[in-house]
Order: structure tokens, then C-alpha cells, then sequence
């Protein structure tokens, strides 16, 4: 009780500062995020370089598939390094820019669209730095003072090959639709991904209750992280999800497209099954389509559907675009104390990631991952945590007893 007392008494004397002009003393009362935030605002206000005593050289390219919200965080980082006086060159075509040299300095002017704007703007390339090419990157490294990479697993391999060298401050920022890279429980292009799926999703559901008994299987995207499976299955309601984080057997299977029968039969007249590309090897979309036919014959008609690339498409969420932002400005800050070191080591080499509320900065080195898989260890993905409330939302509607003790069923 005391502790709603004082925040209802901060509340209220935000307004009463208002009312005096003490626009520092209010903003201070909305907390150090809202602070954070306003800073930010003004920093991304900037249409060119604003003078500074020092001049650095940011470096940018883009590793790996194009994501939703890479052009959003190149903008940002241009806009927060013009107002420090600093400039950003980026490098076309992610690695093969960096080795060739084919460059440029972007402006804050020639960049101000880009955050509205899907894909990649400077292009990407999974063409990653290894030992046989670091000789001619780090030819390309000599004129920047700090290299920023957005992308997915490929920026990581990457990185942990610069790491190798650490000629700078080197930092990753998770841009990826997968969702899974290790360091952060958030990539940008995430929740892009996720609402293009919805959208498409709840498309699909509109013609399956409108035809009656039809139950779709549908293919999402995300290699080997079940991340857009499992929220896009909550989000969506769907009956089912398969994953590569929880192999599916063939009686698992068979025990879904009977759980499907028995909602059909309860009034529920269509099915949402979900399944991540690689969530198995052998039972593929065709195959768990055809088991359900199987199963469900003269119950219902399935649909077979792969949603394919849409799910990169669409220009960036106002999620993605924040968070982008966000990463960008706490790249900056990180930047600023370690640039006055003589030296770099790996401990430099550093993943930009949101666990939790926080932002943290971990050193490639010293990630949990599984590389071959190509996904976070296990254990530190939050998200899976969710994946029970699949099958408890996806419930069929309970029989009810009428007066006269018939059944009577509660349709969709």
C-alpha cells in the first residue's frame, strides 16, 4: 500500500511540473528507460555530422539471410554516429564488400527512409570470414575504427574467426527471422516474421471455417530453432507444433490427428498443425499431410501449405524498428569506453543480446551454442518454456448438459 501511495504521488506531481516547465524533473519521474528513450529521439533527429573533437570510422555490413529491421538498425547507427561526429562506411554485399573493398560512406540524408524499409538495403551474403579470406578483411579493417555486423549464425562464425585477431571492437547484432542466435532472446526480424505468419495464418483459418472440416498443415520457416513454430502456434491457436528442439514420433503424431478427430466432432470444424522445416528429417510436410488424411479419412479434408519467403517479407514491425534503435545506441555507449584502450583482445569480439530486461554484451568466445545445429544450447531458450500452453489453449469446447439431459455442443 505504501509503495502504490508514492507512485501514485510521483503521478501526480508530473502533471504539476508540467504545469511549472520543469521538463527535467518530469522526464526524471518516467523512469531511466524513458530518459534512455528521449535521448535516443534526439540523437536519431540529426540530418548530418555534427561537429565533434574527435572523427572515428564505423564499419557495417550484413551477414547472412536479409531480415526485417537491418535497414532500420544501419539508419540508427548512422544517425547516433553523426551526432557523435563520427561517420559510417558500409560494405555491399556483407563479405564480399569487405574483401573487395566495395564501400561507401553513407550520409544521415541518404539513409532516412531506410527504417521503413524491409530486407537489406546494402545487401547480404552468407559468405562468411574465415582463415583463408582474413588476410584481405583485415587489409579493409585498417581504415575503421570499430566494425558493426548484423545477422545470424553466419556473423557468428564470422566473428569468432575476427576474434582470432581482434584488431578492433567488433560487435554482432543479432539480425535474423530464426530467432536464433546465441547471447540474445531476441534477433530483429523476429516479430516481423512472426506477424507476416499471423497474418497469413488467420487468412488460412477464415477459409477453414468457412469450408467446413478442413485441417491444414502448414511449413514455417526458422531452420533448426522452433521459435516461430512455438509463438506463431500460440499466437495463431493452432493444434499442434513440431520442432527439431523436441523430435516427434510417429505414435505422437497419430495421437494429434486423433485429438483433431475429437474436436471436429465436438463442433470445432477446422485444424491448425504447424511444423518448423527441420523439425524432421523423414516426416516432412507431405508425409505428416498424408498420415492425417489417413487417419482422419471421411472426418475431414486436409490442405498441405508451405508459407515459404513471405515470412521475410513486409517491412519491419514498429517492434523490430525500436529494438533496432535500441541496439544501435547501445552499441554507440559500449563503444565509447572501449575505444580508449591501446589494445583489443577477443574479449572485444561481443554479441549484442536482450536477455530478460536487460542488454547484455558477451564475447563470441564465451557463447552457449551448438554449432553444428547451428542453434543456442537447450537451456537457454526461454521461449520453450511456452510450448505447453499449445495443446492447453488448443483445447476442444467442453459437452454441456441441457435440462432434459442432452448433450448439446458448443460450436466454434
Amino acid at each position: 500500500a505504501v509503495v502504490s501511495t508514492q507512485s501514485t504521488g510521483k503521478t501526480l506531481s508530473v502533471k504539476e511540473l508540467f504545469r511549472s516547465k520543469q521538463w527535467d524533473k518530469a522526464q526524471e519521474l518516467r523512469g531511466s528507460r524513458f530518459s534512455k528513450k528521449i535521448a535516443i529521439c534526439r540523437m536519431m533527429a540529426v540530418s548530418e555530422i555534427q561537429p565533434h573533437e574527435t572523427h572515428r570510422t564505423v564499419g557495417v555490413l550484413c551477414i547472412g539471410a536479409p531480415a526485417p529491421g537491418m535497414n532500420s538498425g544501419i539508419r540508427a547507427l548512422v544517425k547516433i554516429a553523426a551526432y557523435h561526429g563520427d561517420t559510417v562506411k558500409v560494405f555491399y554485399e556483407g563479405v564480399h564488400g569487405l574483401i573487395s573493398g566495395n564501400c561507401k560512406v553513407v550520409t544521415p540524408a541518404e539513409c532516412e527512409v531506410w527504417g521503413m524499409i524491409g530486407g537489406c538495403a546494402i545487401g547480404a551474403s552468407r559468405k562468411t570470414i574465415t582463415d583463408e579470406n582474413i588476410g584481405f578483411v583485415k587489409e579493409q579493417l585498417k581504415s575503421l575504427d570499430a566494425l558493426v555486423i548484423f545477422g545470424g549464425f553466419e556473423a557468428i562464425y564470422s566473428s569468432l574467426t575476427l576474434a582470432k585477431v581482434a584488431p578492433l571492437p567488433i560487435y554482432v547484432i543479432p539480425a535474423t527471422i530464426s530467432n536464433n542466435v546465441p547471447g540474445s532472446d531476441f534477433s530483429l526480424g523476429c516479430d516481423t516474421a512472426l506477424n507476416s505468419i499471423v497474418r497469413a495464418v488467420d487468412s488460412i483459418k477464415q477459409s477453414a471455417a468457412s469450408t467446413r472440416k478442413r485441417v491444414f498443415i502448414l511449413e514455417l520457416m526458422g531452420g533448426n530453432c522452433g521459435y516461430l513454430t512455438v509463438m506463431s502456434g500460440i499466437a495463431c491457436g493452432a493444434d499442434a507444433v513440431y520442432i527439431p528442439e523436441h523430435p516427434v514420433k510417429i505414435d505422437e503424431l497419430q495421437a494429434d490427428a486423433s485429438k483433431v478427430i475429437d474436436k471436429m466432432e465436438r463442433g470445432v470444424h477446422r485444424g491448425i498443425i504447424m511444423r518448423n522445416e527441420y523439425s524432421s528429417p523423414n516426416y516432412k510436410n507431405d508425409f505428416v499431410a498424408a498420415l492425417y488424411a489417413e487417419e482422419g479419412a471421411g472426418k475431414y479434408v486436409v490442405r498441405n501449405n508451405i508459407l515459404g519467403h513471405i515470412q521475410q517479407g513486409y517491412s519491419p514491425s514498429p517492434f523490430d524498428r525500436c529494438m533496432a534503435a535500441q541496439f544501435a545506441s547501445k552499441v554507440y555507449r559500449n563503444l565509447e569506453k572501449r575505444l580508449v584502450q591501446e589494445s583489443f583482445t577477443a574479449e572485444d569480439v561481443v554479441v549484442v543480446g536482450v536477455i530478460g530486461s536487460n542488454t547484455l554484451f558477451t564475447p563470441v568466445t564465451k557463447l552457449e551454442m551448438d554449432k553444428e545445429r547451428r542453434v543456442p544450447t537447450k537451456s537457454s531458450l526461454r521461449w520453450l518454456e511456452l510450448k505447453p500452453l499449445i495443446p492447453i489453449l488448443s483445447l476442444p469446447p467442453p459437452i454441456v448438459k441441457t435440462e432434459v439431459g442432452q448433450e448439446d455442443k458448443i460450436k466454434d
